[in-house]
C-alpha cells in the first residue's frame, strides 16, 4: 500500500492507498478496531483492489500514525479523524466513500456519515462500537479496563478471546499487533483512552434514534464474538437503523479476518450496489 500522511490536532494520520485509481473506480475507506490497524484487513485488501480505489487508515497512536496527545484520543474524536481524511481523499480525486467501519471504527464510521454526508455513500459496520446498553454496569467495566495496571493486563487476553484460535492464518497477524500494545507506553495509553471514552453518553447510538435515514447501510456481526456479543446489540441496531441490513455470521470480533471469503459473499452485493455496478 502507498501511504500519506493527514496533518490533524490529533497527529499526522497515515492514510495507505491501493487497488484501483480514484480516478477510475468509486472510493473504500476501511477503519479499524482498537487496538489494530490498516493490515487488520489484509485479507481482502487485494480482492477489494480489483474493483475499488482503498484508502486503510491507521488511527492516532496505531499503526504509522503519530500522535500529539494519547488522552485525547477519544471515539468520538476518531469521527473526527474520519472526516479530515475522508476531505484529504476528495483533494486526491476521490468521490464519496463507502465506509467499512469495525468496532471502535464502526461509530467512527456513523460519525463520519453524520458530519460530512457528502462525502459518504454507504457504511458496512462491522462489529460496530456505539450499540450496546450504556448502563452502570457496562460504564464501570469501560473505566476499569481503562485502568493502566488493568489495561496492560487485559489487552493480550482479550485479544485472544475476540480473535479466536491462532491456528487461523488470518487472525494470528492481529494477535501479534495486540501482544505489542502493553509493551509500547504510547500505543496503551491510546488503547486505554478509547476503552475510557466508551462511557461517554454521547457513544450511545440509540439514544439519537434513528440515525442516518436514506443512507445506505450494512451490519455484519459475528455471531460467537464473546466481548461484544450479537444479543447485547441487536434492540440497539433495530432502533438505531431501522432501515439497515443485516447480517449474522459464524464468527468473532473481526469476521474479515478469521472468514475473508465468507465475508466477503456476505457484503458483496451490498458494495456492488454501492459502487454503481450490476451485480
Amino acid at each position: 500500500m502507498t501511504p500519506f500522511t493527514v496533518t490533524t490536532r490529533y497527529g499526522e494520520i497515515a492514510v495507505h492507498l491501493s487497488g484501483c485509481s480514484p480516478d477510475d473506480a468509486p472510493g473504500l475507506l476501511l477503519l479499524h478496531a482498537n487496538p489494530g490497524g490498516h493490515r487488520d484487513f489484509d485479507q481482502i485488501v487485494s480482492a477489494l483492489g480489483t474493483t475499488w480505489a482503498v484508502a486503510a487508515v491507521d488511527w492516532p497512536g496505531y499503526g504509522a500514525s503519530t500522535v500529539v496527545d494519547p488522552n485525547a484520543i477519544t471515539v468520538d474524536a476518531l469521527g473526527d479523524v474520519a472526516v479530515e481524511v475522508a476531505k484529504s481523499l476528495a483533494q486526491r480525486g476521490f468521490g464519496s466513500l463507502t465506509v467499512i467501519g469495525n468496532s471502535v471504527g464502526g461509530y467512527a464510521a456513523v460519525r463520519l456519515a453524520e458530519r460530512a454526508p457528502d462525502l459518504v455513500r454507504g457504511l458496512l459496520l462491522v462489529q460496530s462500537a456505539g450499540f450496546a446498553p450504556l448502563n452502570p454496569l457496562t460504564r464501570a467495566m469501560f473505566r476499569l479496563i481503562a485502568r493502566p495496571s488493568v489495561a496492560r493486563r487485559f489487552v493480550v487476553p482479550h485479544a485472544r478471546l475476540y480473535l479466536g484460535s491462532l491456528r487461523n492464518e488470518g487472525v494470528r497477524p492481529l494477535f501479534e499487533r495486540a501482544r505489542q500494545v502493553s509493551a509500547d507506553p504510547i500505543r496503551l495509553a491510546v488503547y486505554r483512552s478509547l476503552w475510557r471514552s466508551l462511557d461517554d453518553p454521547r457513544v450511545d447510538l440509540p439514544a439519537a434514534a434513528p440515525l442516518l435515514p436514506g443512507l445506505p447501510v450494512q451490519v455484519v456481526w459475528g455471531r460467537d464474538d464473546p466481548t461484544n456479543p450479537w444479543l447485547v446489540n441487536r434492540r440497539g441496531i433495530t432502533r438505531a437503523l431501522p432501515h439497515a441490513q443485516v447480517v449474522v455470521l459464524p464468527t468473532r470480533h473481526e469476521p474479515f479476518a478469521q472468514a475473508p471469503g465468507l465475508f466477503l459473499d456476505a457484503v458483496r452485493e451490498f458494495l456492488t450496489d454501492r459502487a454503481g455496478m450490476r451485480p
